[in-house]
């Protein structure tokens, strides 16, 4: 049994918070996301919900989803 509350303390210890980071984009935009621990993902926004929480991009043939509260930064390219 505390094995298993190693195990939550341990994935407690490295959960990473939402982003604080995250431009108002508009369809069409260039934009970078970055995940902490991961590569960045560049593409073009396709649509973003109206609260600005949400985002699907486009970038080499495939079209995906992203979500602030999922600990992505959101950044428009010049």
């Amino acid at each position: 049994m505390n094995e298993a509350r190693g195990s939550e303390s341990a994935a407690q210890v490295d959960w990473t918070p939402p982003a604080a980071f995250w431009e108002k984009a508009e369809p069409g935009d260039a934009v970078r996301l970055q995940r902490p621990g991961w590569p960045p993902y560049d593409g073009y926004v396709d649509e973003i919900t109206p609260d600005g929480d949400i985002v699907w991009v486009l970038s080499i043939g495939e079209r995906r989803l992203f979500h602030k509260a999922d600990g992505y930064s959101l950044v428009v390219l010049p």
